[in-house]
């Protein structure tokens, strides 16, 4: 088989060289790799490529449309979060970014079981240095959870992996339905959900991406669960448990999303959601829903990195991260709001948009298929995108009067050049979608722009936004908490602690703490035997012949320091040096 170079080693190379000696201008160098990592996937040709042997494994990648499609999404919105982060000086942006997209591209072109995995825990180490980015209290706590969660989907992946290697003698990533049924189907579906953020184990999501800096959310928003997407295309293809699950969680989302006050909080719900649609599409199976999960997934990428970028904007401008305190923020920053406003109706799919020809794949295969359930919970779930995303969160933030004496500080260009490159993205992509259609994995051909379509987006958002004038003081946002599913593992985390703290710990020092009592008097009877039968003499010895040693090498050391300060620092690295050569050399 042919060799080629990966396009994420050049990633993961520069990333790690730019953690370990940053400094800002390494953000260009972060920039400049990134677009050369689009051009390189731009080029891939398809098949299957041996890029690494590692401890007598051979590793592969395999280009195919799906993969492609993938890698195409996940370097570009790369070169676009490292554009719109250009200006901070942060070690751990540019550098973890780019580690992020350098493993969420190994996970779409990983062809074995071990460099998806590989690249998979790559995807949850940097995912954490980003949540981190911040530098707040919150922020690493956050990174505690997110590491838990996520080590128990590395953990699930791993003993998946394992029991197919070693039973079924499998070690390609492809599609498991054969396997259905069987303990490493279920590990590696219940890693991969976990990624993907699906209720009751979405908890990280709205926890984590908030905390982080409004850089590293940008990423954040982009690869983790969209990754998890391309797991569920590529391996669980037509689970219909899925399908039903993913409908559900487009809901949930949207519900969580219309309670939320704070704006990133809000879009990560909005994640949850959105990802639920693909989960759909990814369960339904036909090749026209996988087509539009995939779709999505590009999609949604783009105009959910654009949303972050302009509440990113609000904040970096303002300093304020409350819907309650904003208001009118269009008339002191207008092209923020044109940003937010082609996010918006993106992910709300309004005619002319990214999300008008890729969301409404899935809906359409849920209605080809007669899956009645599935097709009236993602119109639902549209329906609630408008209401809280375009009407309650672009209101409160750009319209109205503002709630509080807030002042704008001005926004970097590159910020500026990142919002409109990604808007531009959005209505291309709305005005004609052939191009885009002729880049997903299966010939399918969907239409769009039917009369029938365009007429059901159109009545549904024009009743939405009335209903949202008449309930508008109803669902205004306020300070306050909203408990999500986490109640419950604190709670469970709780209740473990008291077993451990009150029945556990005291049987512990009970019986083990006792057996080592009892080991130590024992060494210590030992011990004093073995001292009380040394002959005194020899310590005699030693007693005398101690301070004279200790005073001539007082002599000799005195002798090396004559007041001269640098030659004495010349002596200290010489013996260090010698130090360094022997460690090595033994």
């Amino acid at each position: 088989m042919t060799v080629i170079i990966h396009p994420s080693i050049i990633g993961i190379i520069v990333g790690l060289l730019i953690f370990i000696f940053y400094r800002r201008l390494f953000n260009y160098l972060a920039l400049i790799t990134a677009i050369f990592i689009f051009l390189l996937c731009l080029n891939l040709q398809e098949g299957v490529y041996h890029y690494l042997t590692v401890l007598n494994l051979d590793l592969y990648i395999k280009v195919d449309k799906l993969s492609l499609f993938f890698c195409y999404v996940f370097s570009l919105i790369g070169v676009i979060g490292l554009l719109y982060s250009l200006h901070e000086d942060n070690r751990f942006v540019s550098g973890p970014a780019l580690l992020y997209m350098s493993a969420a591209i190994g996970v779409a072109l990983a062809h074995d079981l071990l460099s998806f995995y590989l690249f998979w825990e790559l995807l949850a180490f940097t995912a954490i240095l980003l949540i981190i980015s911040s530098r707040t209290k919150a922020a690493y706590y956050a990174a505690i959870r997110y590491a838990s969660i996520h080590a128990i989907s590395g953990l699930a992946f791993l003993l998946g992996m394992v029991y197919l290697i070693l039973d079924y003698k499998i070690n390609t990533v492809m599609n498991f339905q054969e396997l259905i049924g069987t303990f490493p189907y279920y590990a590696i579906l219940f890693a991969v959900v976990i990624n993907a953020a699906m209720p009751p184990v979405h908890f990280w999501l709205p926890d984590s991406y908030p905390n982080a800096s409004i850089y590293g959310s940008v990423f954040l928003s982009a690869y983790t669960t969209k990754s998890a997407v391309y797991a569920l295309v590529r391996m669980f293809p037509g689970d219909q448990i899925i399908s039903v699950a993913g409908a559900i969680m487009a809901v949930y989302g949207v519900i969580y999303a219309t309670l939320e006050n704070d704006p990133r909080r809000l879009l990560s719900y909005h994640i949850v959601s959105q990802v639920g649609f693909m989960v759909c599409g990814a369960g339904l199976g036909s090749y026209e829903a996988l087509n539009g999960a995939s779709a999505h997934a590009f999609a949604h990428i783009i105009y959910k990195g654009l949303l972050f970028m302009s509440a990113g904007a609000v904040i970096y401008s303002t300093g304020i991260e409350k819907l309650h305190l904003l208001g009118g923020y269009a008339r002191k920053n207008p092209w923020v709001a044109v940003y937010f406003f082609v996010g918006a109706l993106s992910i709300s799919g309004l005619p002319l948009t990214s999300g008008f020809v890729s969301k409404n794949i899935t809906i359409h295969s849920a209605a080809e298929l007669q899956k009645p359930l599935q097709y009236l919970l993602m119109e639902v779930a549209s329906v609630g995108t408008f209401f809280s995303i375009v009407m309650k969160m672009g209101f409160n933030i750009f319209f109205g009067y503002p709630k509080s004496d807030y002042k704008v500080d001005s926004i970097p260009w590159n910020m500026h050049l990142a919002m409109i490159i990604a808007s531009l993205l959005c209505i291309l992509i709305g005005i004609m979608p052939s191009y885009y259609y002729e880049l997903l994995p299966y010939e399918e051909h969907f239409i769009p722009y039917t009369f029938t379509n365009v007429a059901n987006s159109l009545s549904l958002f024009s009743s939405t936004a009335l209903v949202f004038f008449i309930v508008a003081k109803l669902i205004a946002p306020k300070p306050k908490i909203n408990i999500d599913t986490e109640w419950l593992y604190i709670n469970i985390g709780k209740m473990l602690y008291d077993v451990f703290n009150r029945v556990l710990i005291p049987a512990e020092y009970k019986h083990v703490g006792e057996f080592y009592r009892k080991l130590i008097d024992s060494c210590i009877k030992i011990l004093s035997n073995t001292v009380t039968n040394i002959n005194f003499s020899y310590l005699r010895i030693i007693g005398n012949s101690l301070p004279k040693v200790v005073y001539r090498s007082a002599i000799v050391i005195s002798g090396f320091y004559d007041g001269n300060l640098m030659k004495y620092l010349q002596y200290i690295l010489i013996l260090l040096t010698a130090i360094l050569a022997l460690f090595l050399l033994v």
